[in-house]
């Protein structure tokens, strides 16, 4: 599943990758303690209720809510039993069934379970997926007092397809340059939460067990090794606050303090194994275990929240103090264990006020922050540089990002109507950025970057027409996200050896130059328009505006070009039948979403590395509801 941006920031499951939007499921934080990627394929999202997302800086969430963080909803039940089941098929092989059951005894426990199974054969060459997960919550609460427990496993294994040098994107984007890519995930989850009155206000408490494995393989061209490696995460957590509002002066308080603490066990294996070229006879070698290392990390704090209503105005004061320990046990050298510790005060201020019942304005200011992970830490060495997945080592420090955002804003309501818009700067110091190495390819080093920054404007509306028979939304965001300060980047475009290369040049980053793999603009639309007969059409549209490649952080080459890709729906109900058809990519265009610079072994030639879109397919879904009618917007 590919990452999530929010203004110029990703949360994704590419490792690696520097994350800056945080991910919580029912306020449990899924960012992952070994590289804080998401892996999204592994999050319960046939099970969610609603996703609400916070833009911009989520000072009082803790790491990587630099762009902002997402809390995932889930569902649970309520009144007499009910229950769904669904199975669909679909183009490249698709085939998956859903089942799904809630309700609440008359004692008040409410209760929710539900399953999967997906597979698919992938549109690329020696490409496909497959995915199972299991989901429950049971709970008893009322407005004063509630008790809740969660559980839930995933598990996806998918071999994958890498970027295509550009003579065979051109020719044919289904090609699978390294056949043989995969990563083997899994996830399970408790968590036990509750809340009562305590004093004058209301306590919370949130503990969670959560513990993830990964194993992935990375074919490389011929005579570079392949690399595979084997992470496992365990965290144990908690989170408490309390939380009250009384009459102070003439006006409302509302107070919220609280504190959060996660013990991780980090466990990183990298292995070398030899590369095969076509046609080559397998080798009797066995894998060279590179790299053996353990990290337990803590993360340690404390926060409050304060907002004072006066009329039409309201004013709101906090901070996050956070204290994070990286420790570095390497069980291959261990006179090369370190240990990093990390401190940070991220404040926010706000204000707002209602013009009227159906506009308002508001203005804030916020710091955010995020600690090198252990995979960064033990990756930063430019004369030592690490083969992708990553070998570590005992490496020169890093310091930690800080981003600071100052924002404004307002929203209007109409009767049928709703529209925001706000306009952003955040100024980021030492953003934590990967380096391409100059000793080998697919290789590379973390590195801090003096001064980045994300200026950006974001516009929304969404509304209904003829007594909500058809809904509709349209998004717009513009981001400049640019470097603010001089740095040389390695590009295997500098490299002597390719100076005739039509693509080669220098990587000397300007002031003002664009950052890497961040469109400059993005506008999504769509409609949904339930007709006569129980029959209902929706269409979604997204256009991705141009953005600049992957080692050419001094933008003198062409960037990638924009893309749109257009999604349509039909589905009819009848009682408690549902039958839908959703076709994505409706063109069947193959542009790039994501591109770079890279040596093709065959040749020797220098080109750009793309990553096409995934072809059009269709796929066709039944449910079955058992004891209630069928959403047709699902």
């Amino acid at each position: 599943m590919p990452a999530r941006r929010s203004r110029g920031f990703t949360a994704g499951p590419t490792v690696g990758l520097p994350p800056g939007v945080s991910v919580f499921l029912d306020g449990v934080r899924q960012n992952e303690p070994d590289a804080q990627e998401v892996n999204f394929d592994l999050l319960p999202m046939e099970h969610i209720e609603r996703v609400e997302l916070l833009s911009g800086s989520a000072s009082l969430l803790g790491q990587n809510s630099m762009g902002g963080a997402i809390n995932l909803v889930s569902a649970h039940g309520s009144g007499p039993l009910s229950g769904e089941m669904e199975l669909s098929v679909g183009s490249f092989g698709q085939l998956a069934g859903e089942a799904r059951t809630s309700g609440s005894t008359e004692h008040g426990t409410d209760y929710y379970l539900g399953a999967g199974y997906e597979r698919e054969r992938g549109w690329r060459v020696a490409t496909g997926s497959r995915n199972y997960n299991a989901f429950a919550n049971l709970g008893r609460t009322d407005a004063r007092r509630g008790l809740s427990f969660q559980a839930y496993g995933a598990r996806s294994r998918a071999e994958t397809a890498g970027s295509l040098p550009e003579s065979i994107f051109a020719a044919s984007p289904r090609t699978n340059f390294t056949a043989g890519d995969f990563e083997d995930l899994n996830a399970e989850q408790l968590a036990v939460s509750g809340y009562a009155p305590v004093g004058r206000g209301r306590g919370g408490l949130t503990v969670f067990l959560r513990r993830s494995g990964a194993e992935r393989f990375n074919v490389n061209q011929s005579p570079d090794p392949n690399v595979r490696s084997r992470t496992t995460n365990l965290t144990v957590g908690t989170t408490a606050d309390w939380r009250a509002a009384r009459a102070v002066g003439p006006g409302s308080l509302a107070i919220r303090v609280g504190v959060d603490a996660g013990a991780n066990r980090v466990r990183v294996r990298i292995y070398a194994e030899p590369s095969m070229r076509a046609n080559e006879p397998p080798r009797d070698t066995l894998s060279e275990l590179t790299t053996d290392v353990r990290s337990p990390s803590v993360d340690v704090a404390s926060y409050a929240l304060a907002d004072y209503r006066v009329g039409r105005l309201t004013l709101s004061g906090g901070g996050r103090y956070e204290f994070v320990r990286v420790p570095f046990r390497n069980q291959l050298r261990t006179a090369d264990d370190t240990r990093s510790d990390f401190r940070s005060l991220s404040p926010r201020l706000g204000a707002s006020l209602e013009i009227t019942s159906a506009a308002s304005i508001y203005a804030s200011l916020g710091r955010s922050f995020r600690a090198p992970a252990i995979l960064e830490l033990g990756c930063a060495d430019p004369d030592a540089s690490c083969p992708l997945p990553f070998a570590l080592g005992d490496d020169p420090p890093l310091s930690p990002v800080r981003a600071t955002t100052y924002e404004i804003g307002g929203q209007l309501a109409g009767r049928t109507w709703l529209a925001t818009a706000s306009a952003y700067r955040t100024n980021v110091r030492d953003e934590l950025f990967f380096v391409a190495s100059d000793d080998a390819l697919l290789s590379g080093y973390f590195t801090n970057l003096d001064r980045t920054r994300r200026d950006g404007v974001e516009l929304s509306m969404r509304g209904a027409f003829g007594a909500e028979r058809l809904t509709w939304y349209a998004n717009y965001s513009f981001t400049r996200a640019t470097f603010q300060s001089l740095a040389t980047l390695f590009s295997i475009r500098s490299d002597s050896t390719f100076a005739a290369s039509a693509l080669a040049g220098g990587n000397d980053v300007q002031v003002g130059d664009r950052l890497p793999l961040v469109p400059g603009y993005q506008v999504k639309a769509g409609a949904f328009v339930p007709l006569d007969g129980g029959i209902a059409v929706g269409v979604d549209a997204r256009y991705t505006g141009r953005q600049r490649m992957r080692g050419d952080e001094a933008n003198v080459t062409s960037p990638l070009g924009a893309y749109t890709l257009i999604s349509a729906r039909l589905s009819a109900d009848r009682g408690k039948w549902n039958v839908a058809g959703v076709v994505t990519n409706l063109f069947d265009s193959h542009d790039a979403t994501f591109g770079t610079f890279n040596v093709t072994r065959e040749s020797g030639r220098l080109e750009r590395f793309l990553t096409p879109l995934a072809g059009r397919s269709l796929r066709l879904i039944l449910r079955r509801e058992l004891g209630g009618r069928v959403d047709a917007t699902r």
